[in-house]
């Protein structure tokens, strides 16, 4: 891989998330001599397509993409293709995998089992579950969506109220579709969040209404470095992280393989590692790369 050149285009920058990946990609980067240039579609699908387009005219080694709407990526990804580019998609699907090298990311309906199996069990089987969901159609919120399903809908204790999709993922929508679920629903006793920046917005809505941490479970997933100050304050219970920085690495490695001319999977699994009121003052000693 020395010398490469390696696009990165990703969601947005305002997320932990995807800057945490692109400083992972950043340092194996370096120590495999390759490069990355990075630019983030600011949640519009149009400006990715542009700027994807771009990038192609620059012919770059390998190209990484977080793909918002899945649909319209497919006639950039079909020329990459005819490129002969090692092309990678990561965090969500798009519809035609034969199109890229592999898709890279985490299993989100077992990490949506995860955040709503901890919600029944801190609720010990019984109360009123709140969810407030991403952006409809997206595979990120979607398959969350179908974890949560499973594990609420198992429990008979449990009565779930759908707070709808905010169309995005900033703090101000969190607060916004709480403020709505909360006028709905006063006594709610957990509130699920797609993603940690919804969930910024949304304990302020909380804090409020006077309601007190004690009184109402949050779950969440990114585990950004705001989220996890939330946790060790109590005002977040969990938050599921998508361990960018070590996602960043495994992707370099990945691309490291496809550019030596190696096969690889059609699909990819990263990890995740929950952070929660438990664990949290434990992982936070743990190095950046680590993830279980």
């Amino acid at each position: 891989m020395d010398g490469a050149t390696i696009y990165n285009n990703q969601y947005t920058e305002e997320i932990q998330y995807f800057r945490d990946k692109t400083e992972g990609m950043e340092d194996r980067a370096k120590e495999l001599g390759a490069t990355v240039e990075s630019e983030y579609g600011n949640v519009t699908p149009e400006v990715v397509v542009e700027q994807v387009e771009n990038a192609l005219t620059r012919k770059p080694d390998a190209i990484s993409i977080v793909p918002m709407d899945e649909a319209s990526l497919l006639p950039v990804l079909r020329q990459a293709k005819e490129q002969g580019i090692p092309t990678f998609v990561t965090g969500a699907k798009v519809e035609d995998l034969s199109l890229v090298d592999a898709f890279l990311g985490a299993e989100n309906d077992k990490i949506g089992e995860e955040k709503a199996q901890y919600v029944v069990d801190k609720l010990n089987g019984k109360g009123t579950v709140g969810i407030i969901r991403g952006i409809k159609g997206q595979s990120f919120s979607t398959e969350q969506g179908e974890g949560y399903e499973a594990v609420l809908s198992a429990a008979p204790g449990i009565t779930v109220v759908d707070g709808g999709y905010a169309g995005g993922y900033a703090s101000d929508l969190g607060l916004e579709r709480t403020e709505n679920l909360l006028t709905r629903s006063p006594d709610i006793d957990a509130i699920i969040y797609d993603a940690d920046d919804l969930t910024l917005g949304g304990i302020q809505a909380i804090k409020q209404r006077g309601i007190a941490n004690d009184d109402i479970v949050i779950t969440s997933t990114d585990g950004g470095a705001e989220a996890l100050k939330k946790i060790q304050s109590g005002q977040i219970d969990l938050t599921v992280s998508l361990c960018g920085f070590a996602q960043g690495i495994q992707l370099l490695d990945l691309m490291d393989k496809a550019l030596a001319g190696e096969t690889l999977p059609d699909e990819i699994i990263s990890k995740w590692q929950g952070y929660s009121t438990e664990n949290i003052e434990e992982l936070l000693k743990k190095p950046r790369s680590f993830c279980s």
